[in-house]
């Protein structure tokens, strides 16, 4: 209701979320079919499948104006079920699609639970660098995928001839459509290929081309923008009158068009309950893989996009509002899979554009979503007359706006760290010999281990020589995180020093921080060898002094140790260079008498002496 009145009050911003949504549907149309071609899928159920996760990802977000639809990220992983090469190339080609429903589907429920438990705010632990990998290799498997436009079969003939495929004997049901066989690369001395590479290249032309023209036409009142129509939509109108034209018509000497692969009945989307064996055993390891794999690279996406929508509208939202965005693409997912589909995830380039065009709400994704199933049911011959090589360029021009070519700078003139430059390419090749997923996950661990590396190597452990006191004291300073990577170097430092006899030992950590059970294995080593064992003689008297521990170290320390009752707030020892800690500093003073408590202190008492000492402070 307070939509309508908005709109009711504001007619320019209806008409702008109408047009906006019309002009989104136009574009979505060629990337629909162009990535069902890639999924080897039918371009019906690419279109059905922007519809679904189009429909429901734009009702279910926190972000008006997200387009959403099947996605190449997405059918980059989906193709390896239906393929020849892939886990069921033993199957029968209408089964292979029955588990990529199946996997659809439980590919939403996983984006559910994650949108449920607010596992979004993990996804900021991918880093940069791994995320231009993930575009680069990207933009690779989309390139590598359109290749297949400069196939033909190999009697010479351009109409897909279907036939029965045979598996352990059994004779297989028609798939509504099914990859070329048989093909083989058209030649150099071939007329096809140079029929084919005109229109890619004119494709390519026009789609980069349009949108550039800046001046504007008018007639009348009327001013006319060269930007009304998509650049994807001309290209392939221009191509397919040319194609239709000239090449069939004048020339006779055709090229495959999408009528040639698939058809188009007419029809609009049926319930459908994924045919699969739910009980065996071979089914979830296939499915439940890809599954996992679709469902990050989708939540990946989506937080991407959210956060470029974020600097378009200018506006800075909550980062645990994308677990709504994330229940969005999942329930479409799911959606999709009950119809026969596949889902898809947002799509940052019509997102952009909506967004750009003045979209504010999600009405326009609406008129886009319906107007797609319109499209099917009312266009489908119209559909099919476009050629595949139009649709080839323009996931060339795709492909050239997804890759990061600033990456070649940084790598030519190394202005980024090894570091980066490493995951960059690592992520970027195992994208394209393995899948996204897989080389996101191993660019994050990499990028981890490399964290860690550095952060081992800026730990720093100097003995301050120039201080005694009567009883003797030794005066250890630590810089830097101590953890699970700098704790061998620590270790070693004590271990080779034999001038660590005097009965005190002070260790000055208020430049470092204990992060993990590593660190404070390292200090309890320390301990237990100046001090001694229990029985052990001249160990009375000993002890060590732990000063400038921030609150976390503290906690972390003492509920380790057990010895609750051997902290207390205590004046740093004058040493003649040192420097005042900070009041967040806690020192913890601890003696071989403390040593042989058993640690039964309970936890909270832990807390509150911690706590008592930093309020002293």
């Amino acid at each position: 209701m307070d939509s309508m009145r908005f709109f009711m009050h504001n007619p320019t911003s209806l008409k702008n979320e109408i047009l906006s949504g019309v002009s989104i549907s136009l574009m979505q149309v060629p990337e629909s079919v162009a990535f069902a071609f890639v999924a080897n899928i039918s371009p019906v159920k690419g279109m059905f499948s922007t519809f679904f996760i189009g429909l429901v990802g734009g009702f279910i977000t926190t972000m008006p104006g997200m387009v959403s639809g099947i996605a190449g990220g997405m059918v980059a992983i989906q193709k390896d079920l239906t393929s020849d090469s892939g886990p069921l190339g033993d199957m029968c080609m209408v089964d292979r699609v029955e588990w990529l429903y199946a996997t659809t589907l439980l590919c939403g429920i996983i984006q559910v639970l994650i949108g449920v438990f607010g596992i979004a705010k993990f996804l900021k632990l991918v880093p940069h660098a791994v995320m231009v990998g993930f575009m680069n290799g990207l933009a690779i498997v989309i390139f590598r995928a359109q290749l297949t436009a400069f196939q033909t079969d190999k009697d010479g003939s351009q109409q897909q001839q279907q036939q029965q495929q045979i598996v352990d004997g059994k004779m297989c049901p028609l798939p509504d459509y099914e990859p070329p066989k048989d093909q083989r690369w058209l030649r150099l001395n071939e007329g096809q290929t140079w029929q084919v590479l005109v229109i890619v290249f004119l494709s390519m032309a026009i789609m980069i081309l349009q949108t550039k023209i800046k001046r504007r036409l008018r007639i009348w009142k009327f001013s006319i923008s060269a930007n009304i129509i998509p650049s994807s939509l001309t290209a392939m109108i221009v191509c397919t009158l040319i194609t239709k034209l000239i090449y069939e018509k004048a020339a006779n000497k055709p090229i495959r068009s999408i009528g040639d692969r698939a058809t188009f009945p007419g029809n609009v989307p049926m319930g459908h309950i994924p045919d699969v064996p739910w009980s065996e055993g071979r089914f979830w390891r296939v499915v439940m893989e890809k599954a996992v794999l679709l469902a990050v690279v989708g939540l990946v996406e989506t937080a991407m996009t959210w956060r470029l929508c974020q600097k378009i509208i200018g506006e800075n939202i909550p980062s645990h509002y994308c677990n709504i965005d994330f229940l969005g693409q999942g329930f479409g997912n799911l959606l999709s899979s009950f119809f026969a589909s596949v889902g898809g995830s947002v799509m940052v380039g019509q997102t952009t554009v909506n967004l750009l065009n003045g979209s504010r709400s999600r009405l326009s994704t609406f008129v886009a979503s319906f107007l797609i199933l319109l499209y099917v049911a009312v266009a489908g011959k119209v559909i099919e007359m476009i050629p595949v090589a139009a649709l080839t360029g323009i996931l060339f021009v795709v492909v050239v706006k997804t890759f990061e070519w600033r990456t070649l700078v940084y790598i030519l003139r190394w202005s980024i760290p090894l570091t980066d430059i490493v995951t960059i390419v690592l992520v970027t090749v195992l994208a394209v010999v393995t899948d996204l997923a897989i080389a996101v996950l191993i660019g994050i661990a990499w990028s981890a281990v490399s964290v860690a590396w550095k952060m081992a190597s800026d730990t720093k452990v100097d003995e301050i020589k120039q201080y005694t006191k009567a009883n003797g004291v030794t005066v250890v300073k630590i810089s830097g995180p101590l953890f699970f990577g700098s704790a061998a170097d620590v270790s070693m430092f004590f271990n080779e020093t034999e001038r660590f006899q005097q009965s005190t030992i002070e260790l000055d950590m208020s430049d470092a921080s204990v992060y993990d059970s590593s660190g404070v294995e390292i200090l309890k080593r320390l301990v237990a060898e100046v001090c001694g064992k229990s029985g052990e003689g001249g160990s009375q008297g000993r002890k060590v002094v732990i000063k400038g521990l921030d609150r976390k170290s503290a906690l972390l320390v003492t509920r380790s140790l057990k010895l609750a009752n051997a902290i207390f707030p205590s004046e740093p020892v004058a040493t003649p260079d040192a420097t005042p800690y900070s009041a967040r500093s806690t020192d913890i003073e601890i003696n071989a008498d403390e040593l042989l408590l058993d640690g039964e202190q309970e936890k909270a008492d832990v807390r509150s002496i911690v706590d008592d000492a930093y309020k002293h402070h």
